[in-house]
């Protein structure tokens, strides 16, 4: 994700200059920090386009330093700027925020969905589908979609675009192969995601001269720039698959990351270091390397990079001889990537079923003018989202908040946010009766957190609202009939 990032701040960088150097150069605390003192003595002023592109190098800075919290309110305050412009800038900005928090999130399918908007948008403008590329060519990656990604990165070397982010997609190409060559160990085949990585690789690259085509593009790099960083931590990974031992040069790289506070890329190094290292057989030294990552079993499960972490885990185990619990480890990385695949396919499924079948759509879409149906559309797919708003959901398909309110108020009666409450309890309804009735056990406060409703007074009442009863009655049968449908 660096040189993604690379590229983002690259094209963002008219935004304003000072920052987009800082954090090129390393300085990304800094870099953040300055943005966020000029976003605020400018609230509102100035070019709209240059507030634009600064909310969005400030928003990735801070996703990189692992501030999610305070990104993700930076992005919602960017939504004014971006009204500003026009729709079609609308709706890529807000795409490309939306894509980039899914991104950090690793939630590679829903990062796709909203990428994929702009790589199939003629119009957009090329700096912009290259940005939606580049992220796109990671989260393929992430799934083990090796020659799906390694195409898109050619795809956005075709559009051509400034010199400065060519070079970027260049490195980003080799990224993809250095990371591919390091799955495609022996020693990790036993990867649940290993078959996408272990497919067939057109001319692979020895070790050898991967190292040294990343050694000629680092010589054209600013010397502790965060490329040049990027570019030695993958040249550190090649010299580790060529036999080198020892985790000295991986600790110094960590190092640098740890020493900026760049949380949010930190852990992505360690993985892939520790994944390096079993690869070599070196369990020590990649538990030395996860060590500030090692969660206990209930926070791994939680973990945004549960499937490498239990794999990781599985691994150090087995190589100090405790088989029961490499087995569980194991299990619970196979049962992770599962979820990860199915979770994602689904996505995948949906965006492909509603462009096949357009006109097979509820009757209560149907009902809204044709520019609406997209929200009604968009606000279906991410019920489970936590941070669903209406201003997300007006920029989305590229309307004011105002103007969606009065199209769901005359076609469907009621507001998005109301349509948004009852279609997130009719899920909440229809899972408890299911699981219930199977007689699984089951949290009533897990499968509400499912979709995007965590506080447990407003479930109650809400929920109430809508069929008399309250979730609890529900899961254990106690119905008083249908409730208001």
């Amino acid at each position: 994700m660096h040189l993604s990032l690379a590229v983002s701040l690259t094209r963002c960088r008219a935004g304003d200059e000072a920052v987009a150097s800082l954090a090129l150069r390393g300085q990304l605390e800094e870099a953040a920090d300055l943005g966020l003192q000029r976003l605020s003595r400018d609230a509102g002023k100035g070019d709209a386009m240059q507030r634009s592109l600064l909310c969005q190098m400030v928003s990735r800075l801070l996703l990189a330093l692992g501030r999610e919290q305070q990104a993700q309110e930076l992005m919602q305050d960017s939504l004014k700027a971006y009204e500003e412009l026009s729709r079609n800038w609308l709706r890529w900005l807000a795409s490309l925020d939306q894509g980039w928090t899914f991104l950090c999130m690793n939630r590679p399918g829903r990062a796709i969905e909203c990428f994929k908007a702009l790589v199939d948008d003629a119009q957009a403008p090329p700096e912009v589908a290259i940005e939606a590329l580049s992220c796109t060519a990671c989260a393929l990656h992430a799934l083990g979609e090796c020659q799906r990604a390694a195409h898109l990165i050619e795809q956005a070397i075709e559009r051509g675009g400034p010199a400065d982010l060519a070079e970027l997609i260049e490195c980003q190409q080799w990224e993809l192969v250095v990371l591919r060559l390091a799955r495609r160990s022996e020693g990790l085949a036993d990867h649940a995601l290993a078959i996408g990585f272990r497919d067939r690789m057109e001319a692979a690259p020895e070790p050898g001269e991967a190292r040294r085509a990343l050694a000629a593009l680092e010589a054209r790099q600013p010397v502790g720039s965060l490329v040049a960083h990027r570019l030695q931590h993958l040249q550190l990974m090649m010299t580790q698959l060529a036999g080198a031992q020892g985790t000295a040069p991986f600790a110094e790289c960590l190092a640098w990351l740890r020493e900026r506070r760049l949380a949010g890329l930190e852990v992505g190094a360690r993985i892939e270091s520790a994944l390096v290292l079993l690869a070599g057989g070196s369990a020590k030294a990649a538990g030395d390397v996860l060590q500030a990552l090692a969660p206990d079993d209930a926070q791994g499960r939680r973990h945004r990079y549960t499937v490498d972490l239990q794999y990781c885990q599985s691994k150090l185990f087995l190589l100090q001889g405790q088989l029961n619990d490499a087995m569980q480890a194991y299990k619970r990385h196979v049962e992770e990537a599962v979820f990860m695949i199915k979770r994602d396919f689904a996505q995948a499924t949906r965006i492909a079923d509603r462009a096949a079948n357009a006109d097979s759509a509820d009757a209560p879409r149907l009902r809204l003018p044709l520019k609406y149906r997209g929200a009604y559309q968009y606000i279906v797919d991410h019920l489970s989202d936590h941070q669903l708003s209406i201003k997300h959901v007006a920029a989305h398909v590229g309307v004011t908040e105002r103007s969606l309110q009065m199209a769901f108020r005359a076609s469907l009666g009621v507001t998005p946010a109301e349509f948004i409450r009852r279609r997130r309890m009719e899920r909440i309804r229809d899972e408890l009766q299911t699981t219930g009735s199977q007689g699984h056990k089951v949290s009533v406060h897990d499968v509400a957190a499912r979709w995007g409703v965590s506080n447990r007074s407003t479930l109650v009442q809400n929920y109430r609202q809508v069929f008399a009863e309250t979730p609890f009655e529900t899961l254990h049968g106690r119905i008083r009939g249908d409730g208001a449908k």
